[in-house]
């Protein structure tokens, strides 16, 4: 009796020790860090250091090749590329895209359904012979820029 009351405890505590490495070894997820909603222009679905933003149809601005340097429980920074259309380009579908290099720098955590997420996006390039910022808010389930980048 006493070895079989031994054997369980042993098995009990190494289930416990296995359990709480598997925990420790997996990727964040929502309830430890932030989420980004909408980095494929999809709404309410939730990503952890996406590796490209599109920001709605044929045409708009988005980023690719994003490299997160820093993700946790207050902000987020990523640099990549930002690619665009010259201004007043139409039809759209016949304009080309030009690339350009882009600092992401995501904050202002937000709770949406037991979820915190980013609800500020802050995005830096150069353009025009200086540093530019613009500011997104991620609003009714998809990013807004004041000027959807007005200078590019």
């Amino acid at each position: 009796m006493k070895i079989a009351k031994k054997i369980l405890a042993g098995a009990a505590i190494l289930g416990m020790a296995f359990s709480g490495a598997a925990i420790g070894e997996g990727t964040a997820n929502a309830s430890t860090v932030p989420v980004v909603y909408a980095a494929n222009a999809n709404g309410w679905h939730a990503y952890v250091k996406p590796g490209h933003f599109y920001f709605g149809n044929g045409g708009g601005p988005y980023f690719t090749g994003l490299h997160w340097t820093s993700w946790n429980s207050t902000s987020a920074w990523a640099t990549g590329k930002l690619w665009t259309q010259k201004p007043g380009c139409s039809p759209s579908y016949k304009c080309p895209y030009y690339s350009r290099w882009v600092g992401v720098y995501l904050n202002t955590v937000r709770w949406h359904n037991g979820v915190w997420y980013y609800a500020r996006m802050a995005v830096k390039f150069w353009y025009g012979g200086k540093w530019r910022w613009d500011v997104g808010w991620f609003r009714s389930g998809f990013w807004t820029f004041p000027l959807v980048f007005p200078y590019l």
